[in-house]
């Protein structure tokens, strides 16, 4: 399956918005479906918890997450994965929002709605990308701090 994200739009062919019937028409029925932590809505896991979806309480899609070899991503049709390879996406995302906000171990990159974790701590058991909506991180990052982005910069 291939996704193609589109800033504060969704990951194509899901968008957010879409209510958990249309999702399951796509894309079929998840492997399984839990809370969220906090009471806010429902994730359903796909493809062994390769990549999820993300419903508030009343099942609509507002966030899509992915883990690297499940799928093929891109962004604005720009290829970040492919099945057979899954390279760091943060120098991509970097020439689209360079001054992401670190907050618990996550990048937000405001600019085009996609956070990453795992690559810049070069922590392989927490590699992923989430796609969110405009509104979901106004709380969340009152206290984030401007990304340490040196890793990825060229001296």
């Amino acid at each position: 399956m291939r996704f193609d994200i589109q800033p504060y739009v969704g990951a194509l062919p899901i968008t957010f918005g879409m209510h958990q019937r249309d999702v399951h028409r796509i894309l079929g029925r998840p492997e399984r479906s839990s809370p969220i932590w906090n009471k806010s809505g429902f994730s359903e896991h796909y493809l062994g918890g390769g990549y999820n979806v993300g419903y508030n309480n009343a099942w609509i899609v507002d966030h899509l997450g992915f883990g690297p070899g499940a799928v093929e991503l891109a962004i604005q049709a720009r290829l970040i994965w492919t099945l057979a390879e899954q390279s760091d996406p943060n120098p991509i995302f970097l020439t689209l929002d360079p001054e992401p906000v670190e907050f618990v171990g996550f990048w937000f990159f405001l600019r085009i709605g996609v956070t990453t974790t795992g690559y810049h701590d070069d922590d392989p058991n927490q590699l992923a990308i989430t796609v969110f909506t405009r509104d979901s991180t106004t709380e969340l990052l009152a206290k984030a701090k401007l990304a340490d982005t040196s890793k990825y910069r060229q001296e």
